[in-house]
């Protein structure tokens, strides 16, 4: 219980990721391992049917399923398009969509905006400098990484949607990283320019909160999301999985199926 609690508690609601039509699905298992080191809670995958042709096209869907399956301690929502996907995305939950990509016009990914005010209406109250300053309380927009195609990278469906595409920059003769390269050095540059929200000493508090800028931002889950991350997470932690929920359920606990997924 105490190693679940010390790993949720400082989960982050602000930032999630989103992978667009992976091609292998061992690369996606390695993403979410790294994923889950960073402390990511929320992953996206779309999954679009006609991105997956030839003999191979069912086994490599089964095996993306099974991918996102094996990532217990997380949260993974599979779309079946990318127009699903980003009206959940940006309609629904207000998310800036940041897509990796290596067009003429995408930014070095150290020179993305990464804190960006909302108005009354929820939308961008970016003035160019930075964005918010992370004081007043002011809510900011949600961040969602895109990770393209090991192959094909981004769709230009996904090109011409998102806010913003970047790079990472490189010195060598190799056009780009892999995929779980990639998303591990996302998270590494993400990580660099995120404050914890505390003087250095582990102080943290309100007044802590106040200053926490930054793409990752611990702790600011929902509360009653982050119970039910941890009653998931002790269920999951049973080697028998079905004995939790039969002994919940002969004490008249009955819990709702969208809790295991």
């Amino acid at each position: 219980i105490d190693r679940i609690e010390k790993v949720l508690n400082p989960r982050p609601r602000h930032t999630r990721f989103l992978f667009e039509n992976p091609s292998n699905p061992s690369n996606v298992w390695a993403c979410l391992r790294t994923l889950d080191s960073f402390g990511i809670q929320y992953v996206d995958v779309i999954v679009h049917s006609e991105s997956y042709a030839g003999k191979a096209a069912v086994n490599q869907k089964r095996g993306m399923r099974t991918a996102m399956g094996s990532a217990m301690w997380m949260t993974v929502r599979q779309f079946g398009s990318l127009e699903g996907a980003v009206r959940c995305l940006r309609e629904e939950e207000g998310c800036l969509i940041y897509a990796s990509d290596l067009n003429p016009n995408a930014m070095d990914v150290r020179d993305l905006t990464w804190d960006v005010d909302c108005d009354a209406n929820g939308n961008d109250n970016d003035d160019g400098d930075g964005g918010g300053d992370g004081d007043g309380g002011k809510e900011q927009r949600p961040i969602c990484i895109v990770m393209g195609n090991e192959d094909r990278g981004i769709s230009d469906e996904m090109r011409e949607l998102a806010d913003e595409t970047f790079y990472l920059p490189m010195c060598g003769f190799a056009e780009s990283f892999n995929l779980s390269v990639a998303t591990a050095i996302t998270l590494a540059y993400m990580s660099a320019v995120s404050s914890r929200g505390d003087d250095g000493d582990g102080a943290g508090g309100a007044a802590g909160a106040d200053r926490v800028k930054g793409p990752l931002r611990p702790g600011d889950l929902d509360p009653h999301e982050l119970q039910c991350l941890k009653l998931k997470g002790v269920l999951n932690s049973i080697a028998q999985r079905r004995v939790g929920k039969a002994v919940l359920k002969k004490e008249g606990i009955v819990l709702p199926e969208s809790l295991f997924h």
